[in-house]
Order: structure tokens, then C-alpha cells, then sequence
């Protein structure tokens, strides 16, 4: 990593990766491993998000290289024909991923902590934290919740002194693992917070006031409905390009006639080229290919259109979803007292320690929030569970100081 960090600071003085090659420019697996590859690119574009305070995600990042928006599969193809020509085959690896292995999120997450953290050591380079208002709101949405779940993560995440920087110090062996990612930390504060004002268990608390934050009640099954509606996306979802990159025999022969136009679509935007060779054997038919590439374009002149629509498509659907959930909050009634004592926010909280133990909307509810933090589902839910262990041991702390 340092040897690729050096590498990407020489290049920004104007020297180039071959000047720092060894004198007898063999093409040893050492001197590849050392050059800079698509997944320091990838964390570059977040560092740079991270400096301009823009509330991006590394979920975001990974549902675009998934859905083919970022280029990283097949990355070649945006390297110009004449200068990928002219590259040794082992540099031409970096900029093609084996297509086989997933990207997995975690594994960005785990990755980008590493660039940060060389860049810190190396540079003495700090960045700032994400910015999480942005990004809590935006959550919020999509996650269809109430207003109240960002007021009461806001106030949870003071309450236990919890920042939102990287922490580059933790150990990776530690029990506060997946808490070293500042986006997982803000999820599992979101969670959190959630299971206290809303609980999901089905217990309906008595509320002090009216105007309290928990006066409202959710309807979870309502949301989970909705949230399983939106996940389907139906016969008319287009493939992910993890998805058609998959796409076997056995695929096309079970495939519908729509499966099919949107895998050929795919192809042609993904995998179809325009490029025209100039030189060698290949130029000599050069002319003849350009006047039948006019003739017949393989992008289409409205694409660029039907993408600004299914944006905008994706963004009233999330409305839509937001709308109906909350058409579904209703006040709570007048409850009984549990055991005399007046019912308040965390009473018969559920603690959560183990994925299995997840059912019904809590199950979906944790799959939800792993995705959009950038997680699995068991990381999420380790990282909530350290979450009350911090406030347990905060009550603990405060009972024992009201003792003394």
C-alpha cells in the first residue's frame, strides 16, 4: 500500500510509474502488486467526496460499480484504444477486476480505511468526518421513517459522545470492529434510536405527553409491505451488471422475452464497442466501419434521457413509499402501566446479539439498514449490539455516580 501511495504522489510532481520501475524492468509480481489499481481509485473518489463534505456513501459507490454507472468492470474500455494497445498485459490486469468474485462492501469499507489510514501515516493527511446530517436524512427517506428516528439518533449519538471520523487507531482485532467505519456507526445509532421511539417488537408504551417523541406508533407490517414491494422491483427491473454479467445459458433459456431485451440492452451499453482501429490490418477497413457504426449506432440517441427518467422515476417512488408509511402513524391510545411505574422510551427494549435471532419487519429492518451502511447483516448487527453495551454501561455509570 505505502509502495502505491508513493507511486500516486510521484505521478501528481509529472513523473511517471516507469521512472520508479527497477533498472532491469523486469515485470515481477512485486512491481504489479506495488502499482495502483481500480480499488485505490475507488477510494481516492471517496476521499475527494469526504474533502468536499458531500454526503456520499460507500454504499453509493458500490450500487454503481453493481449497476455499471462507475466504471470498474471492464474498466479497460475507458482507456483509449490506442493507449490500451501500447500497455503490458500485466497493467492491462489491473484494469479488469475478475468479474467472478463480487465486490463485496465490507471489503471497500475494509479497503478504504486502509488508504486513509497510509495516507495519514504517510502524508500526515487527516480528513474530516462524513458528513452526517446529510447522510442520516437521506436515510431517513429511504428507509421511509418518521421525522422523529433523525432528532432521536442525533440526540443518542451526543448522549454516548459518539464523532463520525474514521477511527485509525482502533485495532482491527477489537470488539468495537465494525464501530471503526463511521457510516456502520451511524446506522447502528439509527437503529438504535429507532427501536426506543418505534419499537418493533410490538409493545405499545404509554406515553407522559402528547407532543412526547414517541406519541407516535408505527405500523411496521405496513412498512415492511412497502419495503418488500420496492426490494421486487417486479418483471421490469433491469439486471444489476453484477447480475447479467452472470447471465448463463441456463439464464437465457428460463428468461422471459422482457429478461431478454433488457439483457441484449445491457450488452449494448456495457459490452458493445464503437472503437475503430487505425493502424495495422485492421485500419485498412477503418472508413468502412465508421460509415456503418453511423448507419447503425449501438447506444441509442435517448438513452441519456431514459436515465434522467428512471432517476427521477426511483425519486417518486421513494416519495410514494415515504407517503403511504406515514399515512399509516397513528397516536397511541391510553395504555396501561407495566407493573404500576409509568411506561418511557426503552422499556422492554430487545437487544439483538445475534443475525438469527431477526424475524419478520425487525429481520428486514436490520437487512435494510446493513445495505444502505455498507455492511452484512451480521456486521450490523454486531456493531448495534456494541451500541447497548455503551448505554448500558452509560446507565450503569450514571446509577452508580446518583448512589454516591
Amino acid at each position: 500500500m505505502n509502495s502505491r501511495l508513493c507511486r500516486l504522489s510521484s505521478q501528481s510532481d509529472g513523473e511517471t510509474s516507469a521512472s520508479e520501475a527497477k533498472h532491469d524492468h523486469k515485470r515481477t509480481r512485486t512491481k504489479i502488486d506495488g502499482t495502483p489499481n481500480l480499488m485505490d481509485t475507488i477510494a481516492l473518489c471517496y476521499m475527494g467526496a469526504l474533502l468536499l463534505r458531500n454526503p456520499l456513501t460507500i454504499a453509493d459507490l458500490h450500487h454503481w460499480i453493481s449497476e455499471g454507472d462507475l466504471p470498474f468492470y471492464h474498466g479497460s474500455k475507458n482507456v483509449p484504444l490506442s493507449m490500451r494497445e501500447r500497455l503490458p498485459a500485466e497493467y492491462q490486469e489491473l484494469l479488469e477486476p475478475n468479474v467472478l468474485s463480487k465486490l463485496e462492501r465490507r471489503g471497500m469499507q475494509s479497503h478504504i480505511l486502509e488508504v486513509i489510514s497510509s495516507f495519514s501515516t504517510e502524508f500526515g493527511m487527516a480528513l474530516p468526518p462524513i458528513n452526517h446530517p446529510l447522510i442520516l436524512y437521506r436515510w431517513v427517506q429511504k428507509m421511509a421513517l418518521p421525522v422523529e428516528v433523525f432528532a432521536a439518533t442525533l440526540r443518542l449519538a451526543r448522549m454516548l459522545d459518539m464523532a463520525f471520523a474514521y477511527g485509525l487507531d482502533a485495532p482491527k482485532s477489537s470488539r468495537d470492529g465494525p464501530l471503526r467505519f463511521p457510516e456502520p456507526r451511524l446506522m447502528a445509532l439509527l437503529i438504535t434510536a429507532t427501536k426506543l421511539v418505534f419499537p418493533i417488537d410490538g409493545f405499545e408504551l404509554s406515553s407522559a405527553k402528547p407532543t412526547d417523541m414517541d406519541a407516535l406508533k408505527m405500523h411496521w407490517l405496513a412498512w415492511a409491505e412497502m419495503q418488500a414491494l420496492d426490494a421486487e422491483g417486479g418483471e421490469e427491473r433491469s439486471p444489476k451488471y453484477e447480475e447479467a454479467l452472470e447471465f448463463s445459458q441456463a439464464d437465457v433459456l428460463g428468461a422471459s422475452e422482457v429478461q431478454l431485451d433488457q439483457y441484449m440492452d445491457w450488452c449494448e451499453h456495457n459490452i458493445v464497442s464503437e472503437e475503430v482501429r487505425e493502424r495495422g490490418r485492421h485500419g485498412r477497413d477503418a472508413e468502412f466501419r465508421r460509415v456503418l457504426f453511423r448507419m447503425f449506432p449501438a447506444h441509442a440517441d435517448g438513452a441519456v434521457q431514459t436515465e434522467v427518467e428512471g432517476e427521477q422515476t426511483a425519486k417518486d417512488d421513494v416519495t410514494e413509499t415515504l407517503r403511504q408509511v406515514q399515512s399509516a402513524l397513528r397516536t397511541k391510545g391510553k395504555a396501561e402501566d407495566r407493573g404500576g411505574e409509568q411506561s418511557v422510551i426503552g422499556s422492554f427494549y430487545r437487544r439483538i446479539k445475534e443475525a438469527k435471532s431477526l424475524e419478520g419487519p425487525l429481520k428486514l429492518f436490520y437487512e435494510r439498514g446493513a445495505e444502505l451502511s455498507g455492511l452484512s447483516l451480521n456486521g450490523m448487527v454486531k456493531a448495534t449490539a456494541r451500541i447497548d453495551v455503551k448505554l448500558e454501561r452509560q446507565e450503569e455509570s450514571k446509577r452508580k455516580a446518583g448512589e454516591d
